[in-house]
């Protein structure tokens, strides 16, 4: 009924007319003694062939309003939007349509100018991160020539700096949709294996102890992203504990778990840790933490169709477990 009376209103000039003339008639016949009753039998009979058009008119409107409703603005960018509007049905309509295919064409270009600038940006990093490695390879073989404290120091940090360096330019192929993935079954032990060997070094320096006892499970996943994401909890566990054990596992429901005694995370930051520069109050009291590491396994995970969760209590430690049980993908 709402629907029905905004018809009606947007009809008001047509009543205020229809009103006009049957007054002008009756002014009219009355000053020509002409008798009331020629003036109210064709006004009654244009009221109702007046009301039949505006039923039908009603009808027309309610089905292009029907039409305009099942368009999903969500189902794609707005110049696609316009491709599926209803024919203008009148001047008014199809001013308004051409107006929008004016402002579609320029949010097609705005669109594809911006697209050529983030290809052109995510070009640099990911030639500046390859080209960073250059150097950086070149200092490590530099600091292995000689086995002193220092050059073990440097040598960690030259590890941290390392590993920004892939975690940006992993920001950079996330952000643009992750189109390398490489979907198919995996030995997932032999993922770990690697992940664990790239952070040997690291356990050592920490004097912390790994526990990992193997795991003969194979899973559905892209090996590179799911090892992106077992590092950077390996990362967070050497970096969040002082002393004690971080301990691998996979259990029967091919869920893996990262595991360690450090510092834990607090109760109010547990719901958002895994968002895009949040760093909690352990970050704010490291001051190293960047608060993307856990937002890129959130989002490699999503990517892969895996589900990552975290359980713990502070002063105790913490657990990240990855399920990789459940996917919405096929082996190739």
């Amino acid at each position: 009924m709402k629907h029905f009376f905004r018809y009606l209103y947007d009809c008001r000039y047509l009543w205020i007319y229809f009103l006009i003339c049957g007054g002008l008639f009756a002014v009219i016949f009355a000053l020509y003694d002409i008798r009331m009753e020629v003036v109210w039998y064709p006004l009654l009979l244009c009221t109702v062939i007046g009301a039949l058009f505006v039923i039908l008119g009603f009808r027309r409107q309610n089905q292009r309003h029907r039409e305009m409703r099942q368009i999903d603005p969500d189902s794609g960018a707005f110049p696609e939007v316009l491709d599926v509007l209803p024919k203008p049905g009148t001047q008014t309509e199809a001013d308004y349509q051409e107006l929008l295919s004016r402002i579609g064409q320029s949010v097609r270009e705005e669109r594809r100018v911006r697209e050529e600038e983030r290809r052109e940006m995510d070009d640099y990093y990911a030639v500046w991160v390859h080209q960073i490695k250059a150097p950086i390879a070149v200092m490590k073989v530099m600091l292995q020539q000689s086995d002193t404290q220092e050059n073990r120091e440097l040598a960690s940090e030259l590890f941290r700096i390392e590993q920004y360096a892939d975690m940006a330019l992993s920001y950079i192929r996330l952000g643009a949709g992750a189109t390398d993935l490489v979907i198919q079954e995996y030995a997932l032990d032999g993922i770990i294996r690697k992940a664990v060997r790239k952070y040997a070094g690291q356990f050592i320096r920490r004097k912390l102890r790994l526990v990992y006892e193997g795991t003969d499970q194979w899973v559905l996943t892209d090996a590179k992203w799911l090892s992106l994401m077992i590092e950077q909890l390996l990362s967070n566990a050497v970096k969040y504990t002082a002393e004690g054990t971080v301990t691998i596992k996979v259990d029967d429901r091919k869920q893996l778990w990262v595991t360690d005694t450090g510092i834990g995370i607090s109760p109010e930051d547990l719901p958002r840790i895994f968002e895009k520069g949040y760093t909690g109050y352990n970050g704010r009291s490291d001051r190293k933490s960047t608060g993307i590491g856990l937002y890129l396994c959130r989002k490699a995970a999503d990517k892969l169709g895996h589900k990552i969760t975290v359980q713990s209590e502070p002063g105790k430690g913490s657990s990240f477990i990855i399920d990789l049980e459940s996917y919405p993908f096929q082996a190739e």
